[in-house]
């Protein structure tokens, strides 16, 4: 008898292999090994299965974003002051991102499938209570339901891709996986549009709401039969982490999202105060848990990894222009240039065609070119952004939304060039055991710059007393948006050029 220990291809993990008939031909027996478990590595994950995660996770992502057009018209049929609207966007962010770690960490423990269905019901029932709630308090409500779910559903999504694909099987679904979230950010705000315009069965903003009902309902269905189970690491759930990273998030997306319109009270000044020792806090308590010999929610020791932190950073910055974008560029289209919420979807068209034709190579550029993809995307997302800034700011009396449609083109580019292969460069190094727990870090900082984004560009956006109007006063505030949005893909360029060539090979391998 002898043992061997072999390196899985394309994963950190080692394997002990005993077999007494290695001893004859161990040349064959290692090639017959290296081909057997690199077949049963890439083949566990089947296309049915991967399709289902993949629409659960354009599901949740489109729910974020398919309410961002129609939010004037949701306002107006509810009779909801203008300036509450970005709470319907901070409802859902705030539990999705405050949970999402959470969620990967369950998954890693009772299994990805289990949480996935749980979580796709769930969402089912808060879209349910979505569609007929009475009144704008009741929908942020059901809103919170949603985005709960959605935190326990989508990080199983990347979880079992990693734990059911390897080497380039793998690489092709994660950039399904980015293409999926940027189609949906797309899609739903087309949708959104679509269906507030035609109102749908008399139903009005509602019938944005219950198709996703459905979907979600069938998608639960559908994984029992199709996704396959995995685990990772089971260990004890941080309830305590969970809620110290939940406080901050509140701290900031509340008093951003409301001290506009409220007009900067003083308990908006201290809870964001308040955000700073509560971000140290929950930190001193994650690294105390881990020195225990304990697993905490986001384990300080994934962020020693310095290509792994770069990646963060890049993925918060792109993210937190993209949360801006889609919040604001509904209430320009609509509240500063006229159009109605099927207009708006109708300009809106160019941007995701650009993003779905772009999307389309990615996988290919990623292979060529490496990281410099995402350096030339947030550059195109540089020079887009500061055109629109200049726009607003100069011709604000002529301007329209066709004549953006050069511009909104670009972003789509930009944006598809960036979000994408983003998602490789931040797991290039994550270990598969471990990745529900860095889906669900990858995904909170997604989920947090968008939602950070969304409250900080809202804010300023509805500085003008009468939020978005075409006027030199919402023209300013249109131009200092989207001039943010351009220095914040300028950071994103700078964060994933320092050191991309190591990153670059290590996108290849994986």
């Amino acid at each position: 008898m002898k043992t061997l220990w072999y390196q899985v291809p394309g994963e950190p993990r080692v394997i002990s292999v005993t077999d007494e008939r290695v001893l004859t031909r161990p040349r064959t027996r290692a090639r017959n090994l290296t081909r057997n478990l690199t077949t049963r590595e890439r083949t566990t994950g089947g296309i049915p299965g991967l399709v289902v995660i993949l629409a659960g996770a354009f599901l949740a992502t489109g729910s974020f974003f398919v309410i961002n057009v129609a939010l004037p018209t949701i306002g107006r049929q509810l009779g909801a002051d203008p300036g509450l609207l970005p709470l319907l966007v901070a409802g859902y962010s705030t539990p999705y991102a405050a949970l999402l770690v959470a969620g990967g960490r369950l998954g890693d423990r009772y299994g990805r499938r289990r949480m996935f269905v749980i979580g796709a019901a769930a969402f089912a029932l808060g879209t349910l209570c979505c569609t007929i709630a009475p009144d704008f308090w009741t929908l942020v409500a059901a809103r919170l339901v949603q985005g709960t779910a959605a935190a326990l559903l989508t990080p199983q999504v990347l979880g079992t891709i990693q734990a059911t694909f390897s080497g380039a099987a793998r690489q092709r679904a994660i950039a399904w996986f980015g293409s999926t979230l940027g189609l949906a950010a797309a899609g739903g705000q087309l949708l959104g549009g679509v269906i507030a315009e035609y109102d749908l069965g008399g139903l009005g903003w509602r019938a944005i709401f219950l198709p996703l009902v459905v979907v979600a309902a069938l998608l639960a269905l559908l994984a029992v039969r199709l996704v396959p189970e995995t685990t990772g690491q089971a260990v004890k759930i941080d309830i305590l982490g969970g809620a110290l990273l939940a406080l901050p998030l509140i701290l900031l997306l509340l008093p951003l999202s409301l001290g506009a319109r409220l007009g900067w009270p003083v308990w908006t000044w201290l809870s964001l105060l308040a955000a700073v020792p509560a971000v140290v806090i929950f930190v001193a308590v994650e690294r105390r848990i881990e020195a225990a010999g304990r697993m905490p929610l986001l384990p300080p020791s994934l962020f020693a990894l310095r290509p792994f932190r770069r990646g963060l950073v890049t993925a918060l910055a792109f993210f937190l222009g993209l949360g801006g974008f889609f919040l604001v560029i509904g209430f320009v289209l609509q509240g500063g240039l006229g159009l109605g919420a099927l207009g708006a979807a109708l300009v809106l068209t160019p941007y995701a065609l650009g993003f779905l034709a772009c999307s389309m190579i990615i996988p290919w550029l990623v292979r060529r070119f490496g990281v410099r993809v995402i350096i030339a995307g947030a550059a195109i997302l540089v020079v887009a952004n500061l055109i629109i800034a200049v726009r607003s700011w100069l011709t604000y009396p002529t301007l329209s939304g066709t004549s953006l449609l050069p511009e909104l083109i670009m972003l789509g580019i930009g944006q598809s060039l960036v979000m994408i292969p983003v998602f490789g460069q931040v797991l290039a190094q994550l270990p598969a055991e471990r990745a529900g727990t860095a889906a669900g870090v990858l995904t909170t900082t997604q989920q947090i710059g968008i939602a950070l984004g969304a409250a900080v560009f809202g804010a300023v956006l509805f500085a003008e007393p009468h939020g978005p109007v075409h006027s030199p006063g919402w023209a300013w505030l249109t131009a200092i948006v989207f001039a943010g949005m351009a220095v914040l893909a300028g950071i994103t360029a700078l964060c994933a050029g320092v050191g991309g060539r190591g990153d670059e090979r290590r996108m290849n391998d994986r």
